[in-house]
């Protein structure tokens, strides 16, 4: 579908991942190390120098991680997108489903990979506090920006009790979503769903900020095939962990 010339001049907007998690982590970082300095220069106290050291390493803890969570949402949060997308060969006619799309950053490229009449499908249930701007809304504004409105479902739907038949989808993905899910019993719930819905021969990826042993274990309790859990934080320059999942075909099921 072309871009209408207002479309065109817009860039998508994909938010901020845990903003207010960043934002205390780095206000939280500043104010400590202001005043390990203060302290350090004003020497108000005996031990002051060591108190004034000691203050620093704290701070340094929460500013690095709000650092991080900064450049995941300017950069990382790309590269982590590309990586997990080519973790699938495409056919351009996939059924593929975003578990928890947010504002359609998996969404969104995969669409760009159908090109053969495939579709994708994004749900969520549109929490603020988990990514700024969280809305169908803002997802909708993006596949048009980036011109595959036409190829993309949004809707709001809860991932541990999917409204999809069985073997719906060739693809499943998910980023930064099913740590979010509390209880945790409820995570393998969702990852039981996401194994329910995927077709034969379908391919799980996820990505997460928590190590994705358990949602492995989850997933191969349900019959998928592991090929992948481990970590990636060189691709996201942040905590992440990339897990691949494959469900085999009938012949192949153990």
């Amino acid at each position: 579908m072309p871009l209408s010339n207002h479309q065109a001049k817009q860039k998508p907007a994909y938010g901020w991942d845990a903003s207010g998690v960043m934002v205390g982590f780095l206000v939280a970082g500043s104010v400590i190390l202001v005043a390990a300095l203060l302290v350090l220069r004003v020497q108000p106290f005996a031990l002051a120098t060591p108190v004034a050291v000691a203050l620093i390493l704290i701070g340094m803890v929460p500013t690095i991680l709000g650092l991080a969570m900064l450049q995941y949402g300017l950069v990382g949060k790309l590269r982590t997108r590309d990586a997990l997308i080519g973790l699938i060969d495409w056919r351009g006619d996939e059924a593929v489903l975003d578990v928890g799309t947010g504002a359609g950053t998996l969404l969104i490229a995969a669409a760009k990979r159908l090109d053969r009449g495939g579709r994708a499908t994004g749900i969520d249930i549109w929490s603020a506090k988990d990514l700024s701007n969280n809305s169908s809304a803002a997802t909708l504004r993006n596949s048009a920006i980036e011109g595959v409105a036409d190829r993309v479902d949004v809707q709001t739907g809860d991932a541990t009790a999917l409204t999809f038949a069985d073997a719906s989808f060739d693809i499943v993905v998910s980023l930064l979503c099913l740590h979010n899910i509390e209880p945790k019993p409820d995570q393998v719930r969702a990852c039981a769903e996401i194994a329910r819905v995927l077709k034969p021969g379908g391919r799980v990826v996820i990505g997460d900020y928590v190590p994705t042993h358990d949602y492995a274990a989850a997933l191969r309790s349900a019959g998928l095939r592991i090929e992948r859990s481990r970590s990636a934080f060189a691709i996201a320059g942040a905590l992440m962990w990339i897990l691949v999942a494959d469900k085999p075909l009938a012949q192949d099921a153990p």
